[in-house]
């Protein structure tokens, strides 16, 4: 794990995710707010908090890893990114101090920010609305990924939304 601490990595990465993905973060009126573009193939899936802890955290982080082993951007809009690989392992709700702050490293859901986790070459991801309680899944294997996982409803709660085929603009 690398926290991104260079302002020009960190601005490119965010300068990225604004143009191609059309990000338009919303304190307001994020209920009727167009939030984001995503790549095709993609799916939204509703999520239910009450049933996300360490163990759907470490489910999530194994399709990750089962798609690839490649870097991935673990991103907390205005708050710390990194930089890891899935197969770290990284512990749920991790945090340490750095300079006499704390550092957090975003959950794989989205608790109270936008957390976007997005594959270092940018070709398939995940990204997560606070509010709406959804996420985003791009990329073939990652979705087959997901719905594997979704079809087990002993283990998570989620409720597809959206699929390929509709709008790419994601609005309730």
């Amino acid at each position: 794990m690398r926290r991104i601490t260079s302002d020009e990595e960190y601005n490119l990465i965010w300068d990225r995710i604004f143009t191609e993905f059309c990000f338009k973060p919303s304190y307001d009126d994020w209920k009727d707010h167009p939030w984001i573009k995503v790549p095709q193939p993609s799916k939204a899936y509703k999520i239910a908090s009450s049933y996300w802890d360490e163990k759907t955290e470490l489910m999530v982080n194994s399709l990750f890893e089962k798609v690839s082993d490649n870097a991935v951007y673990a991103l907390d809009w205005q708050h710390d990114c990194f930089e890891y690989k899935p197969s770290e392992h990284i512990p749920y709700e991790f945090s340490y101090e750095e300079d006499g702050f704390n550092i957090y490293f975003p959950t794989y859901y989205p608790n109270g920010d936008y957390h976007f986790f997005i594959a270092k070459d940018w070709t398939y991801g995940m990204l997560g609305h606070p509010w709406k309680q959804e996420i985003v899944v791009w990329g073939k294997e990652l979705i087959e990924q997901f719905d594997k996982l979704r079809n087990n409803s002993e283990l998570f709660d989620l409720v597809q939304l959206r699929k390929q085929g509709v709008p790419s603009i994601f609005t309730d």
